[in-house]
């Protein structure tokens, strides 16, 4: 049987991809910075300001593209632009001092520790137990434990490597074929719900991580903890509910019961035995961090602080389940450099007066839009571009500056418009390729793109549907009105 390893945790990295045409992103990035260096420029657009819209324009077609790890694309653009003048290089790496870049490094260091002491295993194991032999439960179940493991595992590909070797345990011990429907239910519903439940938790994936952060650092706009929990949560609660039932519609189980999955479960939990002494501190550890993170800043603790407490707290004697060296491997330094360049290229989009010109460009083209309007056509526009954009950090990160600039423009409110954009601008249904969890998922050969696109057409309309109902009827009860 195929297994997942956890000894080296997978996490919400930025996929690369190698396709045969890689010399195109190049020749739009040269071609871009030499007609923004040359070219008589519009009037109000300063060179600086074309030298920026030179480099967004090439980091959304290398991060579209994944012919290079995004981080890098990053640095190299965010160099460029600082020795042409746009910012200095002190500007251009100030994103790099921002507390939430700590709050990813922390997640990368609780994801890590969570896959060492095996207790979001064991927490899958005990859910699934409950479930019984019934696939309809099984399958509600299976999806509830990667909700519940978005509070614990801070990543969408680490969330999905715990819950997978389980699912392929119960469809060897139940001898389901590799062509059955509810196998495909199984692999292709625990992706979705890892996707979407890292938009449901401030801390669940690296791209929401940097969407708090962004919200932040771009429009004066701090999220706590519980804010986020209450603004998202109940509409991942909403879509796992009907992507459980159109799972089951989609592909309805070959049999009434499956009392060898049930056995194996229940086996396997036998094995794990009595709650271990490192799951035991990780599950205090644990407990302490979200009790910060949902009461710390009544005592003036941030999210990020409280994050660390944590984690430092897995490493000093007495408490430690992870050594320092094996803490620093699980950091993802690439998305930490993906988070600060990104930032500093929103920046400089600001500081040279582009992202002004932009909007009064588009304003030009486009009335005053009503906020109806905006939701009705910027949510699917968004999803209809994520399709081409290889994870969801590059299009949150390339999206959400933008979105900001054109409702400041539009007279409306820029984190209400950036909560649309985060609800559509993070999952990604409709191909695998899409996100790190798709492709952990197809790798097994239990279903095929077709089957992920039968599942995500209705499923991308779900998620249209609930973010419309949020824009226009739950955020205003809670505040957030455009």
């Amino acid at each position: 049987m195929p297994a997942v390893s956890e000894s080296r945790l997978p996490q919400d990295e930025p996929v690369v991809t190698r396709p045969s045409w890689t010399r195109v992103p190049w020749a739009i990035f040269i071609g871009a910075f030499a007609v923004a260096a040359v070219a008589p420029l519009p009037q109000d657009l300063s060179r600086g300001g074309a030298f920026a819209l030179a480099g967004l324009l090439s980091a959304i077609v290398f991060w579209a593209s994944g012919v290079q790890d995004p981080s890098l694309t990053g640095l190299l653009i965010v160099t460029l632009i600082s020795v042409l003048g746009v910012m200095s290089f002190e500007q251009a790496v100030a994103g790099f001092g921002t507390e939430f870049i700590w709050l990813l490094v922390v997640t990368f260091i609780l994801a890590q520790a969570m896959a060492d002491t095996g207790l979001g295993r064991r927490i899958a194991l005990a859910l699934l137990h409950r479930a019984g032999d019934r696939p309809a439960m099984v399958l509600l179940a299976l999806l509830g434990a990667v909700v519940v493991l978005s509070f614990m595992v801070p990543t969408a590909a680490g969330r999905t490597s715990m819950i997978v070797p389980v699912v392929l345990g119960i469809i060897e011990a139940a001898r389901i074929q590799p062509s059955s429907r509810f196998a495909k239910a199984m692999l292709i519903g625990a992706s979705y719900a890892s996707i979407m439940a890292g938009i449901g938790v401030m801390t669940a994936a690296g791209a929401t991580v940097y969407a708090a952060g962004a919200f932040e650092n771009l429009i004066n706009a701090r999220w706590t903890y519980p804010a986020w929990l209450l603004a998202f949560f109940p509409l991942v609660v909403v879509f796992v509910l009907v992507t459980w039932r159109m799972l089951l519609w989609l592909f309805p189980s070959e049999r009434g019961e499956l009392s060898a999955g049930a056995e194996y479960v229940a086996e396997e939990l036998r094995r794990m035995g009595a709650l271990s002494r490192s799951e035991g501190k990780m599950l205090v550890v644990f407990v302490v961090i979200f009790l910060l993170w949902v009461f710390g800043p009544r005592w003036g603790v941030t999210t990020p602080q409280a994050g660390m407490i944590g984690a430092i707290a897995l490493l000093m004697p007495g408490v430690r389940v992870l050594s320092w060296e094996r803490a620093m491997g699980a950091v993802r330094w690439n998305v930490i450099i993906l988070f600060g360049v990104s930032l500093a290229l929103a920046n400089a989009l600001e500081r040279s007066g582009a992202g002004a010109w932009l909007t009064a460009g588009t304003l030009g083209m486009v009335a005053q839009p009503s906020p109806y309007a905006v939701a009705m056509i910027v949510a699917p526009l968004v999803l209809l571009i994520r399709v081409g954009f290889v994870n969801n950090l590059g299009m949150i990160a390339a999206a959400l500056p933008l979105a900001f600039t054109l409702a400041k423009g539009w007279g409306l409110s820029p984190l209400w418009t950036g909560m649309v954009v985060v609800m559509t601008a993070g999952p990604g249904f409709l191909l695998p390729t899409q996100t790190p969890t798709g492709m952990i998922t197809i790798g097994y050969e239990y279903y095929t793109i077709r089957d992920y696109m039968r599942a995500g057409l209705p499923a991308s309309l779900v998620l249209l549907a609930l973010t419309w109902f949020a824009a226009f009827f739950y955020w205003p009860l809670l505040g957030y009105r455009p």
